[in-house]
């Protein structure tokens, strides 16, 4: 039976490998990053997904599932340091999309929840195992605190299977950020079980 868990130190190269292949085709970097083959796309992935693995683990909420799953979430009270990851994004991303892209960037931060919520940074499985409930055992595992803790959770979805998968799991979607045709990043609340939280 698959289990979510904390995060080791052998896992890092796997969980970033994982959420490297899940973000492959994300259309949010596939808008903003030049890239000129699977290989490089595979490789660019691996750069942003260990600036935010090294980030994120800090916060101690960090799980893998089965080596073959991973998510990056914030705790409450907990802002995770994103210099490195907006120094990335200037330095490679195609520099007149980014400039397009800082007002969208700029709204993502005003959705933010003012309440202390779990953030969910990033949560994928590797293309082998999708659709066998790794994503719901990883979202499962922060949630049950939420609930059992009165504490919101939030995110933003990029594509409509993973706001659908959200939206199972108690999300709603507050707005839709558009950063070009078919491009467009949905950020999403969920209150706890027990009680209401607005923004």
């Amino acid at each position: 039976m698959s289990l979510a868990r904390h995060a080791t130190p052998g896992d890092r190269e796997a969980a970033i490998e994982t959420l490297a292949d899940a973000f492959a085709t994300d259309p949010i970097f596939a808008h903003l990053f030049d890239t000129d083959g699977q290989r490089a796309e595979h490789d660019l992935m691996v750069e942003v997904m260990t600036i935010a693995y090294d980030a994120f683990v800090l916060n101690g909420h960090t799980y893998v599932a089965d080596q073959l799953g991973a998510a990056l979430w914030s705790p409450p009270g907990i802002t995770t340091d994103t210099e490195a990851m907006s120094g990335f994004f200037g330095a490679r991303a195609i520099p007149e999309r980014m400039e397009a892209a800082i007002p969208h960037f700029i709204e993502m931060a005003e959705w933010h929840p003012d309440e202390p919520h779990f953030y969910l940074q990033f949560i994928g499985a590797r293309a082998t195992a999708r659709g066998q409930g790794l994503g719901s055992l990883l979202l499962e595992r922060v949630l049950r605190i939420c609930d059992a803790e009165s504490i919101p959770a939030y995110l933003e979805a990029t594509t409509p299977r993973s706001a659908a998968l959200y939206a199972r799991h108690g999300f709603d979607q507050l707005t839709t950020i558009r950063f070009a045709d078919g491009v467009s990043l949905l950020p999403m609340l969920r209150p706890p079980a027990s009680g209401e939280h607005r923004r």
